[in-house]
């Protein structure tokens, strides 16, 4: 008989923190706040794959520098990875392409991967189109 009292009693107690718990208010994060952006890169492709180049942005950055890239075609030159790096007074922006050339301009996506200095929390993506020479990159900052 005493076991059953334990038992029962341990029972009730578990359902009541059960209970408790989960009339707790959950406490989450607020999502980010979306911010447009421009970023438009010129390059000299006389190096290629490793190109240099000035990039200004508008929007949610306004800043503007040099710029390189570093350009990886796939084996029949239909799509590449490339790796732009901008280079701000107050440190750099690298960003990843994912880019096609089925389209007439060439277009694709980009992500900010990592940054320094001023940067190095900095997170955003979006479109990109490729005219002539061009980076044509918009979408969004995500500000925390």
């Amino acid at each position: 008989m005493r076991h059953y009292k334990f038992s029962s009693a341990a029972i009730a107690l578990c359902m009541i923190a059960c209970f408790t718990m989960g009339s707790v208010p959950s406490v989450s994060a607020s999502p980010p706040t979306l911010v447009p952006v421009t970023i438009t890169a010129v390059f000299d492709f006389s190096t290629f794959p490793d190109v240099t180049g000035t990039f200004t942005t508008s929007g949610a950055l306004t800043i503007s520098g040099a710029s390189t890239m570093h350009v990886e075609l796939n084996y029949n030159g239909t799509t590449a990875h490339c790796v732009v790096t901008l280079i701000a007074p107050n440190g750099n922006i690298i960003i990843h392409q994912q880019c096609q050339f089925a389209t007439s301009p060439p277009k694709g996506r980009w992500e900010i991967v990592s940054g320094t200095g001023a940067y190095a929390n900095l997170n955003g993506n979006g479109s990109l189109t490729m005219p002539p020479n061009t980076e044509a990159m918009t979408g969004f900052i995500y500000l925390h």
